[in-house]
């Protein structure tokens, strides 16, 4: 399993979000753009259901921990959408697996991944998004950008970002 490198983010804190379609686990299809315009967003860009080994630990690890904070976050306003190159029936069944209280979008094509320049692991002929997590504000603007995330300490890292960039002016 190794790590494969895109040219580096395209993206940056204070950036706005880009217009990206993706289908959710629900069947709908999403626009990463619009979303955002409702509440603040924690997108959290991993792989787990089609990989194997350290790669899909880690994406499980990422999975579970939104998982195990996802009354905090929603207490805090935020959605949080978790983000696979998987297709659509890999992630019902890791849904229903890891028993996941929020939307996995589908980035089969990696268009996401690629536009936003999110690095990727390859499992022999296997690509799936590096565990990434991007913090958004309602209004669009990226206010955080976590790559290789880990569990340990991300969500308060990215709802600090969000809740920060919400204060207002004094």
């Amino acid at each position: 399993m190794s790590t494969v490198t895109p040219p580096g983010l395209r993206v940056a804190v204070g950036d706005q979000m880009p217009s990206i379609g993706l289908r959710a686990s629900d069947g709908f299809l999403l626009n990463l753009r619009s979303f955002v315009t409702k509440q603040p967003v924690i997108f959290a860009f991993f792989g787990a259901p089609s990989l194997s080994g350290q790669q899909r630990e880690a994406g499980d690890a990422l999975a579970q921990a939104l998982k195990a904070g996802h009354e905090r976050i929603s207490a805090a306003g935020v959605a949080v959408v978790g983000i696979t190159c998987d297709n659509e029936e890999q992630q019902a069944e890791y849904i229903k697996e890891q028993e996941l209280p929020f939307l996995l979008f589908c980035d089969e094509r990696r268009s996401a991944v690629e536009l936003l320049g999110v690095s990727v692991t390859a499992d022999g002929e296997n690509y799936n998004a590096a565990p990434t997590a991007f913090a958004v504000a309602t209004d669009g603007t990226i206010v955080d950008i976590v790559e290789n995330a880990q569990p340990r300490g991300l969500l308060a890292r990215l709802l600090e970002a969000i809740a920060e960039h919400d204060r207002p002016s004094t």
